[in-house]
Formats: structure tokens, C-alpha cells, sequence
């Protein structure tokens, strides 16, 4: 008994152990690989895990979203958890609502608060695109998501003990027809210590260019709120801070023709100075950022660049 853990993310696998931790209750981790996975477990193996289920099969060389749940049900039918912790990773959003459906129990995404009584899960979530907050309460053993960067990473190593999983993995009818490298580009949102990211107040996807110099002179990383890479498509999704896209901890936030919705609010709350750009002076925004311009970004960031460029001598 006690928690069951999955995430393709390692970190995210270790933040998770933290909520855990919290809870009172020991984490078995799930490691999942197509070939030796020590690595992975050594990476798994830190205070709080008492267990981790190494499943080694050539079907999970991808880790295709079948196999991967073929994979859990066989940990879970192992471990007997009261409850099932996944990372709402892009994978991790396709596996939890599969492996539920599999296992013929609930699932909660994306929470914010999560208890326990008994085995009964009771979890916070937004809802009403982030206008409220609901409580929901399983029936019993449940799965349920967790956006990354939510808790801190358990980093103190332990030594787990190692339980070897076999299992016959199901006809996939997915076929891979073939990979293409990412193109090098900025540093990944989740490891930034600085971002600028923009919003609606932009009129047009040609204008994000005004952001470049900012980025630029900062070392920074540019993401977006939802409608410009969801809704109009202008960027990656990748880009999308929020609860639907990347959760952020950042040094400096810097939102640029962002409203502040909390479906945005969610993704980057925990950083640690947050300054905001808007010509709107009511926009919630303001209610959050520790330093704001009430102003028209097309005039303020130049300025901005300008008398950065200034105090840095180029």
C-alpha cells in the first residue's frame, strides 16, 4: 500500500515523491525503459521511495502511449496502491485517463491541493477555464495528475528496494514512420531563470519580434499565454506557460499584454519577482506582479531595451 508513481520526467518523478512525503504515505516509483534502466532507478531512488518497479521491454523503446500503460497495470496490480500519481506531462496527460479507464477507477487532472482519507483521494482543480476551484473526492483508489514544478525535487538519495516487472505488452497500433531532431533554439522553459512572455496585447505573430532584444539582453527564454500558441498557433506549444502548458519557477517573470487570467496565474505564481506590462490599469495582472507598467507595450519595450542596453554599455 501507499502512493504509486509515474512520470517520463525524472525531475517531475521526484516532485511527486515530495507530495508523497507530504501526505505521510511511502512512494513506489514505476521506471519504465526498453533496456537497463539502473540509471533511471538510481535517479528514482531518493528519501521517501521505499519501492521501485523496474520494467524492462523493447515495447517501451519509445514509450508509445499503449505499451506504457500495459507497463502500469502490471506495477499496479504489484504494488496495491491507495493512490496513483502521475506527472501531467504531455505523456502523462494520454497515460493517467487510459490507465484509469484500464483499471476501472477514477481520475482527477491537473491538481492544485491533493489529500487523502483512507483511500479516498480529495483533490482541488480548477474549473470553468480557471474561473473557480473544485474539490473532488474519489471513490476509492484513484489516479490523479500533477502539473511539474508544483513541489520541490526529493533529492537525498535512499535505497529502495528493486522489484522486477514482466508484462505481455498488447498489439500497438502505432508505428513509428520516423524521428526529426528538434532546431536548436532557446533554453527550455522549465530550466530558465528568467522569462519574458507574451500575451493578447500583441496584434499580430510578427510583432513577437519586439520581445527579441528583451529576451536577448536578459539570457532569458520567451513563452507565451495560451490563445497565442493553443487558440492562434503563433508559437510551439512548447512556449505556453499555464496550467494547460508549462509550469514555471523563474528568478524574474516578465509579463508583457498578459491579462492574468488564473488559467496563466497557475503556470508561473511561484516565481520569485514578477513584473507586468498592460495598458489595461485593472488587468488582475496587476493584483499579482511586483512591478507593473500601465502602458502600450509597443512603445514600453523599446524603451525598456533601450535603457537596458544603455546601462549595460552596448
Amino acid at each position: 500500500m501507499g502512493i504509486l508513481i509515474y512520470s517520463d520526467d525524472l525531475d517531475v518523478t521526484r516532485e511527486l515523491v515530495t507530495l508523497a512525503s507530504k501526505l505521510g504515505k511511502d512512494a513506489s516509483v514505476a521506471v519504465l525503459g526498453q533496456q537497463n534502466v539502473s540509471d533511471l532507478t538510481k535517479k528514482a531512488s531518493v528519501s521517501g521511495v521505499t519501492t521501485v518497479f523496474e520494467v524492462l521491454n523493447g515495447a517501451l523503446q519509445d514509450l508509445f502511449v499503449g505499451p506504457v500503460v500495459d507497463a502500469l497495470e502490471a506495477v499496479y496490480s504489484r504494488a496495491k496502491p491507495d493512490l496513483v500519481l502521475i506527472g501531467a506531462t504531455k505523456r502523462g496527460k494520454e497515460v493517467a485517463p487510459r490507465l484509469a479507464t484500464r483499471l476501472k477507477i477514477g481520475c482527477i487532472s491537473d491538481a492544485l491541493k491533493v489529500e487523502l482519507n483512507g483511500s479516498n483521494a480529495i483533490v482541488d482543480r480548477l474549473v470553468w477555464g480557471g474561473n473557480s476551484i473544485a474539490t473532488i473526492v474519489s471513490k476509492g483508489v484513484a489516479i490523479v495528475t500533477v502539473p511539474p514544478r508544483a513541489y520541490e525535487r526529493a533529492s537525498v538519495a535512499s535505497s529502495p528496494n528493486v522489484v522486477k516487472v514482466e508484462f505481455q505488452p498488447k498489439p500497438n497500433k502505432i508505428v513509428l514512420l520516423g524521428k526529426r531532431e528538434k532546431s536548436a533554439g532557446q533554453v527550455s522553459l522549465k530550466d530558465a531563470e528568467i522569462i519574458v512572455s507574451a500575451g493578447r496585447g500583441f496584434k499580430k505573430k510578427e510583432d513577437l519580434a519586439i520581445l527579441d532584444d528583451l529576451t536577448k539582453l536578459l539570457n532569458g527564454a520567451m513563452g507565451v499565454s495560451r490563445p497565442l500558441a493553443s487558440d492562434l498557433g503563433w508559437v510551439s506549444e512548447e512556449r505556453q506557460v499555464g496550467l494547460s502548458g508549462t509550469t514555471v519557477k523563474p528568478k524574474l517573470y516578465i509579463a508583457v499584454g498578459i491579462s492574468g487570467q488564473i488559467q496563466h496565474m497557475t503556470g508561473m505564481r511561484d516565481s520569485k519577482l514578477v513584473a507586468a506590462i498592460n495598458t489595461d490599469k485593472n488587468a488582475p495582472i496587476f493584483q499579482e506582479c511586483d512591478y507593473g507598467i500601465v502602458g502600450d507595450l509597443y512603445m514600453t519595450i523599446p524603451e525598456l531595451v533601450k535603457a537596458l542596453k544603455s546601462q549595460l554599455g552596448r
